[in-house]
């Protein structure tokens, strides 16, 4: 286990022991640990709002109401109208409240100490400072509405992604699909600590490029898994460039809704074996292939330019389901046909090549059914 994961790992466990030691503590004044930071706070902000109590613990509304509510049935809290704003209302401790929070705060006291025991000073006030950039940087994100694409991989120049075009490939990570033989595991298995492509270096390259290169590719992971992809797309629309897009298919809408703003020009649909196999080449016990049916329909009808594509794998692929894959294809205008997959690094580890034999059928099998069956060593 990384750094990152034990560090998680390391607060979860202290929020989990300092909640059944408060519940534990607290539980003759029949309190608990999720109302208690609400009514610390009522305590030392007398007339607080709820509003103000969100602000300061990004709490959500209905957490807030719900202790608010508790608190207030067991006599903790008074909750009076502003008489300046009807709508507005104040939270006030109740003397009950009083007689109690020198319990509270000795509670509270006894347990700080039993963490820090045998922590050097220095050492911690460093951590602390950390902490609270880290809690600093957490609200920062809550409140924040502005979602951008980030980007983990980048491959600068491609003569092959983006047909007959020269192309920018940016990967995005995150995916609805586990399959054994998806060729991006780090865009799947994201770590804590994957850090995202600069942002400002990717659009430099581009303002930068966009008399040189025509198109920009963006793959992954599932890039319509992620928010922030219209916006993105509408940037790189804005300099000039032609945009593509590969896809699991299981996102027609937003497919369509892109296409038809004219923020795409070009569709790669990765399939992954015939409808029966699906869910086992996706990792899954069963599986509705009925969006990815949708987004094939669509790119049938010729509104955009596209191509699908597949890796073939020893252990996933047999004539019987590529014959049910050409069925399910047929008419498509061009299928580029991945070989090589012992050369990538897959979730599941020794998977092999169809062999020569086998591989020339399964090849005279598509190309009864697809216009154009482009057959690759490597993958782009």
């Amino acid at each position: 286990m990384d750094k990152q994961s034990d560090f998680l790992m390391n607060i979860s466990v202290l929020y989990r022991s300092t909640q059944k030691y408060y519940d534990r503590m607290l539980q003759s004044i029949n309190i608990t640990y999720a109302q208690l930071p609400i009514l610390k706070m009522i305590y030392e902000q007398e007339g607080i709002s709820m509003r103000e109590i969100a602000q300061s613990g990004v709490y959500d509304k209905g957490t807030i109401s719900k202790n608010v509510k508790h608190l207030e049935q067991q006599g903790f809290i008074h909750i009076l109208t502003n008489k300046e704003d009807k709508r507005n209302k104040e939270l006030y401790t109740s003397d009950f409240a009083k007689q109690n929070m020198a319990k509270i705060y000795s509670i509270r006291r006894n347990w700080w100490q039993h963490l820090i025991h045998d922590i050097d000073p220095s050492t911690f006030d460093q951590f602390i400072g950390s902490y609270d950039l880290l809690a600093k940087n957490a609200r920062q994100f809550e409140e924040s509405n502005e979602k951008e694409l980030l980007f983990f991989e980048w491959k600068k120049l491609s003569l092959t992604n983006y047909p007959d075009h020269l192309s920018t490939v940016l990967y995005t990570a995150g995916n609805n699909f586990r399959s054994p033989f998806d060729i991006h595991p780090e865009l799947l298995f994201i770590k804590e600590g994957l850090e995202e492509i600069s942002f400002s270096s990717i659009c430099e390259f581009l303002e930068k490029r966009k008399n040189q290169i025509q198109a920009v590719s963006i793959e992954g992971g599932e890039p319509f898994f992620n928010e922030g992809l219209e916006k993105f797309l509408m940037y790189t629309k804005k300099l000039g460039y032609l945009n593509k897009v590969k896809t699991n298919g299981t996102f027609p809408n937003q497919m369509i809704h892109m296409i038809e703003k004219g923020l795409i020009q070009f569709i790669d649909l990765e399939v992954m074996n015939g409808p029966k196999e699906y869910a086992k080449s996706i990792g899954m016990e069963s599986f509705q292939i009925k969006e990815i049916e949708q987004t094939l329909s669509y790119l049938k009808e010729g509104y955009i330019d596209y191509q699908c594509s597949i890796h073939l794998v020893k252990e996933y692929h047999t004539i019987p389901s590529i014959q049910s894959l050409a069925k399910w294809l047929k008419g498509i205008k061009k299928l580029v046909v991945y070989t090589n997959i012992e050369d990538e690094d897959t979730v599941e580890n020794n998977l092999h090549n169809v062999d020569k034999k086998t591989l020339e059928a399964m090849i005279q099998i598509l190309e009864k059914s697809c216009q154009k069956v482009e057959v690759r060593d490597t993958s782009c």
